[in-house]
């Protein structure tokens, strides 16, 4: 049996015209239950060696990445966080993890959306993304007579958006059990390391289709920290979806 955990990036609800966030993440790992204890205890021994405050500080990568005034990362130069995201993706790459992911061109989401309901109806990237998600980890799943258990970061506004797309969903899965289970993810491990890599793909997708620049020495942070999670990524079941959704 597995458990998938789920994070996102670059997620800005139904507003699609966002000029700083222009593609939507929903990335999902895949855990094997009877290497979960053996792969989180590892992780959090080795997340807390290497900064020792995420012992009880959630790893947001944003911040890490440019942490404001008011993040607890800021006590940090600049250089100390990017070494810190490095020697995380350093264990992660260790990990026994297979990842999937939908990513959203939301300019385009929002074309066809408009096309198709004639502007008469806003769709959250989320809320597709996770369907999308949902139906190639199934099926991932069945093909390799496997169950699992989904699980998501706590969103004040996701679970009812969900809540009202099972029925149509749940339709051609054989393998996944129960709803998504909302989590907090200060508490779990797998939904932090979820969150690193909707990170990179976001900035991977964005810098390789001209989306987003940024200055050279974080521009190649970006792409080798891509490079090196993308060993775990099962391309055959993700998606960056840029011009047909429906």
């Amino acid at each position: 049996m597995y458990l998938m955990y789920a994070d996102e990036s670059g997620n800005t609800g139904t507003d699609l015209d966002n000029k700083e966030q222009p593609i939507f993440v929903l990335s999902g790992i895949l855990v094997e239950t009877n290497k979960w204890h053996h792969i989180n205890d590892y992780f959090n021994r080795k997340k807390i060696e290497i900064l020792p405050i995420l012992k009880n500080t959630e790893i947001h990568t944003t911040e890490l990445f440019n942490s404001s005034k008011k993040s607890v990362f800021h006590q940090f130069s600049w250089q100390k966080n990017l070494k810190t995201i490095e020697n995380l993706i350093d264990v992660i790459a260790e990990l026994e993890l297979n990842v999937y992911y939908i990513a959203i061109d939301k300019k385009c989401f929002k074309k066809g959306v408009n096309t198709i309901f004639n502007n008469s109806l806003e769709i959250d990237p989320y809320i597709y993304s996770f369907g999308k998600l949902y139906n190639n980890v199934s099926q991932i799943l069945y093909e390799s007579g496997n169950n699992g258990i989904i699980f998501l970061d706590n969103m004040l506004s996701i679970p009812y958006k969900l809540h009202n797309i099972y029925p149509t969903i749940f339709q051609n899965n054989h393998t996944i059990i129960e709803e998504a289970i909302f989590v907090n993810s200060k508490s779990t491990n797998f939904i932090q390391i979820a969150d690193i890599f909707a990170f990179y793909i976001q900035k991977y997708i964005s810098i390789n289709n001209n989306y987003k620049t940024y200055d050279k020495i974080k521009q190649k942070h970006c792409l080798d920290m891509y490079k090196k999670l993308s060993k775990k990524i099962n391309t055959n079941a993700s998606e960056f979806i840029k011009y047909k959704f429906f």
